[in-house]
């Protein structure tokens, strides 16, 4: 295992080597394995992905143009994050209404087989709770979102909240590691997968509002926080 734990690529993939490595540190930055401020070197990457610096050099393009990563001439490469109050509330202001958006979409949409994918992530987060593993609970709430956005069938609508749902990982885990914060979780997912089989479009929208509303709160209380430290 390297040093930034990172999935292998696919060497069978006919998938360009840029994308390949693009996607890997994407995933990593996402799920908080890689956190901000952090420093990446690019052939340290390149060593553990058993790569040249060329593929890693141009994903460090692609991630610098979705504002995941900064590239400081002379300093580096750092992984972004969120630097104020304003910031945070700009993001969520937009996030709760494009999630309310999609989740009524999804509720026209979803199919059987991203229904069953749903129940199982919130049977999974109470397995986490149980054991309190804060990471992989972060990583199921990535994946149960994941599964609205995609069965909101509107491609536009999910890479708009991709980018949103980016820059607050910086704040996800601390978030849910408060207490009672996995429990209330658990109970809004299954509120909003119920709604969303049920085909109740305007409920399941406004159940997910709310749902990223008390995000939004305990993220702000966490990043407040910090600055007192």
């Amino acid at each position: 295992m390297g040093k930034y734990n990172l999935a292998a690529i696919d060497s069978y993939s006919y998938e360009p080597l840029r994308k390949q490595v693009y996607k890997v540190l994407r995933e990593a930055i996402i799920s908080g394995d890689m956190e901000p401020g952090e420093n990446i070197k690019e052939l340290e990457i390149a060593d553990e992905l058993n790569v040249s610096r060329t593929p890693v050099r141009e994903a460090f393009r692609m991630l610098e143009l979705e504002e995941l990563i900064m590239i400081i001439p002379q300093q580096g490469v750092f992984i972004a994050g969120i630097e104020s109050k304003k910031q945070i509330n700009d993001i969520f202001q937009v996030r709760m209404e494009l999630e309310g958006l999609a989740a009524y979409l999804a509720a026209q949409n979803i199919n059987s087989e991203q229904i069953d994918k749903m129940n199982r992530y919130s049977e999974q987060i109470e397995d986490c709770i149980e054991k309190n593993d804060v990471k992989r609970c972060v990583k199921l709430d990535i994946a149960f979102h994941k599964i609205i956005k995609t069965a909101s069938k509107n491609e536009t609508l999910e890479k708009f909240l991709d980018n949103l749902f980016e820059q607050a990982t910086r704040f996800r885990a601390k978030s849910l590691a408060k207490d009672g914060r996995m429990a209330k979780a658990l109970n809004d997912h299954r509120g909003i997968s119920k709604a969303i089989a049920e085909g109740k479009s305007e409920l399941a929208s406004e159940l997910a509002r709310r749902h990223i509303y008390g995000a939004w709160k305990s993220i702000l209380s966490v990043f407040e926080k910090e600055q007192l430290d």
